[in-house]
């Protein structure tokens, strides 16, 4: 796998969890009135998108 189409994959996942994250909440985690079920959801969601940045950025120099 080339690492320009690695990178578009990273992007791929990163759009992907965005979206998720907005539409979780108020689609399947609608029914949930505790505040705790959307901030575990955006706080996991979060980190995943962090360690892809990192995957994505990791050979920017080079």
């Amino acid at each position: 796998m080339s690492k320009q189409k690695g990178k578009f994959s990273w992007g791929v996942l990163i759009a992907v969890l965005i979206l998720l994250a907005y539409l979780l909440p108020y689609t399947l985690l609608s029914g949930i009135e505790a505040w705790y079920g959307s901030f575990l959801l955006w706080g996991i969601i979060g980190i995943l998108i962090i360690l892809a940045n990192i995957m994505v950025t990791k050979d920017w120099g080079k």
